[in-house]
């Protein structure tokens, strides 16, 4: 069927693509993964459905933002097409046009009412790594029987006191590596270096360094929805 100038394709199939970003990969910025993606569906020639504008673009919708610096073994988007592809074979065709330290983990077709991606998750896991964990499980344990801890997060205009108790779902530390599974959501987002910072009490220059770079090893595992239930599913 012939396009009408001015419309966007129907859409036909919605695709979500998981990428794992690694190495060099965890120095761009949530906006250049953006672009990165963007520019491999092109080069990749997926039919990917465009917005309705005079400047039409992909309609491809991303998943919560990633920090520079972390790596990620859960990069989500949804890809709206026009024509059905199988998707085995769309990882084939996506792979050679990633950036460096992108790699494929699973391409699968949802059905195009799912919920969009920002209303499918509220947690994720995460590792830190560093040596300066290695003596800190008391504090941990200190910090889990507490029924609050807040902690002080600074907007451009405000600051705001934001419960880290209600927001870490699970931790576990063995030696310098913490794993730390972490709710988000409005008024109740945390990064895992302030969290740790906090729980730790850490300097903020003992995780950053002076150009605002981590000095410890950040990677999110994965991402989830916690239901009512408490049982958490992946999207």
């Amino acid at each position: 069927m012939p396009l009408v100038k001015g419309f966007s394709a129907v859409v036909i199939q919605r695709l979500r693509v998981r990428l794992a970003r690694r190495g060099p990969a965890r120095l761009l910025s949530h906006l250049q993964q953006i672009d990165m993606v963007r520019r491999a569906l092109q080069d990749a020639a997926w039919p990917v459905s465009k917005t309705q504008a005079k400047k039409p673009k992909l309609k491809v919708s991303f998943g919560p933002a990633i920090s520079v610096g972390y790596e990620s073994e859960a990069e989500y988007f949804d890809v709206d097409l026009q024509a059905k592809m199988d998707p085995a074979r769309s990882q084939e065709t996506l792979s050679p046009h990633l950036g460096d330290g992108y790699a494929l983990v699973s391409v699968k077709s949802i059905p195009r009412f799912f919920p969009s991606l920002e209303e499918s998750v509220n947690v994720a896991r995460y590792v830190v790594q560093s040596p300066l964990l290695a003596p800190t499980k008391s504090r941990w344990e200190d910090f889990w029987r507490k029924e609050n801890f807040l902690v002080i997060k600074k907007k451009e205009d405000r600051e705001i006191a934001i419960d880290a108790r209600a927001c870490v779902r699970q931790w576990a530390l063995n030696g310098d590596t913490l794993e730390l599974e972490l709710r988000f959501g409005p008024g109740r987002t945390l990064k895992p270096e302030r969290v740790v910072e906090a729980v730790c009490g850490f300097q903020p220059s003992d995780l950053v360094d002076d150009k605002g770079l981590l000095t410890c090893f950040i990677s999110r595992k994965s991402l989830a929805f916690e239901k009512g239930s408490g049982d958490c599913v992946e999207p």
